[in-house]
Parts: C-alpha cells; sequence; structure tokens
C-alpha cells in the first residue's frame, strides 16, 4: 500500500499566516486613521482659510467706505461718525447697496466690529438713524478669535503722528460731531487660536465739515 505524499498546514504555519494577517490588518488601518486624520486637516485649514478671506472682504469693503456721517442713538443724541477703542470699532460707511432702489433706505450702513469672548461679531442696523425698537443685524464674522485690536492715526497740532487706542480723542469731546476730523489711518490686527494673523491698514477720507 502506497502512502500519500499529501499533507496540510502545520500548526506553527498558520500560526505564521495569522500574524502575517493581521500585521497588514493593523497597518492598513493606521494608514486609514492618518489619512482620515490628514483630510480633516486639510478640511479644517481650508475653512479657516476662507473665513480669513471672508474676514478681509468685509473689513475692506467697510473701512475703505468710511464716511464722515455722525448718527443718533436710540435717545436721540448724536454720536461720532467713529467710535472706537481697542477691541471694538464702530463707524459710518458707504456702498451698502441697494440695486434698483428697491427698498426705502439709504445706501450708507452703521456697523460695528466687536470680540465677545473669542468670536469677532460684525454687526449692522437697517437705519442709520436708530430708535430703541430698533434692532441690529449680525454675524460671527471670524470664531477662535485669540486677540482683535484696532488703533487709529492722529496728527496732533504739534504735527507729531500718534497711534490712538481710542477715538474720538479727549481733545474732541467738546466739538459738534458733525465737524469732528476723522483719524488719519485705522490699523487693524486679527490673531487666530492657530496662531494665523491678519494685520491691515485703511486710509480714511477727510471729514468736508472739520472745524
Amino acid at each position: 500500500m502506497r502512502r500519500s505524499t499529501e499533507r496540510g498546514f502545520t500548526l506553527l504555519e498558520v500560526l505564521i499566516t495569522v500574524a502575517i494577517f493581521a500585521m497588514i490588518y493593523v497597518l492598513a488601518v493606521e494608514f486609514l486613521n492618518r489619512a482620515l486624520a490628514n483630510r480633516d486637516m486639510l478640511s479644517e485649514g481650508a475653512t479657516e482659510l476662507e473665513d480669513m478671506q471672508r474676514a478681509v472682504t468685509y473689513l475692506t469693503l467697510d473701512f475703505e467706505q468710511m464716511i464722515a456721517r455722525p448718527v443718533r442713538d436710540p435717545y436721540g443724541d448724536p454720536q461720532p461718525a467713529i467710535f472706537g477703542r481697542d477691541d471694538y470699532v464702530e463707524f459710518t460707511r458707504l456702498g451698502w447697496a441697494n440695486p434698483f432702489q428697491l427698498r426705502r433706505r439709504s445706501e450708507m450702513q452703521r456697523v460695528i466690529y466687536a470680540l465677545e469672548g473669542d468670536k469677532l461679531y460684525r454687526r449692522y442696523w437697517p437705519v442709520l438713524d436708530t430708535n430703541v425698537a430698533t434692532e441690529y443685524q449680525q454675524d460671527v464674522l471670524l470664531d477662535k478669535v485669540e486677540r482683535f485690536r484696532v488703533r487709529y492715526l492722529d496728527q496732533a497740532q504739534d504735527g507729531r503722528w500718534d497711534w490712538l487706542e481710542f477715538w474720538p480723542e479727549p481733545a474732541m469731546m467738546n466739538t459738534p460731531v458733525w465737524t469732528q476730523r476723522l483719524p488719519k489711518s485705522v490699523e487693524v490686527e486679527i490673531e487666530l487660536e492657530s496662531g494665523e494673523r491678519l494685520h491691515r491698514f485703511f486710509r480714511t477720507v477727510v471729514n468736508p465739515w472739520a472745524a
């Protein structure tokens, strides 16, 4: 009787095969996890870049169209064309589109940039001279903001140029708001928690009614 030469896998061979497949599975899972993590990082980076570009667009459209138009607050008191401190600025701008004059409103707009917590808000009113019933609209312009700083360039009577952290300066407090000058330039600096930084200078117009 002839003995068969066929034989099965030994236990050692089976264990080695299982170990190889297990290693391949672990490597495949690790590669997939890294690919997903990289995708999420790219997506987050793209979203942050898009938000920064959107913020630059709004800042440019608003600040470069600043106009010397004071407003009245809900109590009827006149307020300067621009009022601000180092982390807050409020001013009047031109260029609020009203195609074909379909809406009965001005093409000027009162806007605010304010940092609250880690969010930078852009607010605006539907009218320039508000009353107690007027409600503003707001959008979160940027999230996860570490710092928002605004400075105002002014020229003193002795000719010296100074960057101020508030506007109007105290010397103008007794000047009627219609004749108050605007700062020569406005500096805006935004720093995100990620380390990204936005820094811009905006020139302003001359108030033709300034004393």
